[in-house]
């Protein structure tokens, strides 16, 4: 995968680690929050679900391909080294492309935890959002920022809520976009992810150690950023993470 070259092999600090499950909000909440202490945003889930889109339009998709001896991984590794993938402008590139609006489509919804999974994907990711943060204070979102990608992050977040109330906030986000989803059906995918997510080999989604816990059940976005930016300042002004 073609990146910009990193700055230096320090270890970046200046990182707001954000983790959770799908649905807990933290897209929406790491943005503001990026925008309230003049750090830049990197949506750390758009990346993976924008290499996902472009498997799907190479046709090796994991779903697609597994039926072949290696399960399609060399065809795989072939789009991602060549591939050009930038966040810019709050938008996703990739190829020179942007594939923004392609991101939350129920075929990359299908297959973006399988992709994630695969670890010469996560170890490619790792690199690109280790560069970025080297250039600047970041607020970073995922599945493994405080775990692994930032082990040495000054601030760790995990969000959570309740899946039923993630089913129910992703469903109105497809009904924003005009796109009809039950919240049964949502909360279905939404267990299943949870369950890849939580159980794959390599980086599996869990709470840092010293990561601050939230819980957004029933909580207003308002809300959920006041109390970080707290955090955020409080640890900073004590020298602490947590």
């Amino acid at each position: 995968m073609t990146t910009p070259a990193a700055a230096s092999a320090t270890e970046p600090r200046d990182v707001v680690a954000i983790d959770g499950p799908s649905g807990a909000g933290k897209s929406t909440v790491a943005r503001r929050l990026a925008e309230a202490l003049g750090f830049a945003y990197l949506d750390t889930g758009a990346m993976y679900r924008a290499v996902t889109w472009g498997f799907l339009q190479h046709g090796c998709a994991p779903a697609e391909c597994a039926g072949e001896a290696d399960r399609g991984e060399q065809r795989m590794r072939a789009a991602l080294a060549a591939a050009r993938l930038d966040l810019r402008d709050g938008k996703v590139w990739l190829d020179g492309r942007d594939v923004t609006g392609h991101l939350r489509t129920r075929e990359v919804e299908s297959q973006v935890s399988a992709v994630s999974a695969l670890p010469f994907v996560r170890a490619a990711m790792r690199d690109l959002q280790r560069q970025v943060a080297r250039q600047g204070p970041i607020v970073a979102e995922g599945r493994d920022m405080g775990s692994v990608v930032f082990p040495q992050a000054r601030w760790k977040v995990y969000l959570d809520a309740a899946p039923a109330e993630r089913a129910r906030r992703r469903s109105e986000d497809f009904a924003r976009q005009g796109r009809e989803v039950s919240t049964q059906d949502v909360l279905d995918e939404i267990l299943v992810r949870d369950r890849l997510d939580s159980t794959r080999s390599d980086a599996p989604l869990r709470q840092a150690d010293d990561a601050f816990y939230l819980d957004t059940t029933g909580l207003l976005t308002d809300d959920v950023v006041g109390r970080l930016l707290a955090f955020v300042r409080g640890a900073a002004a004590t020298g602490g993470s947590a």
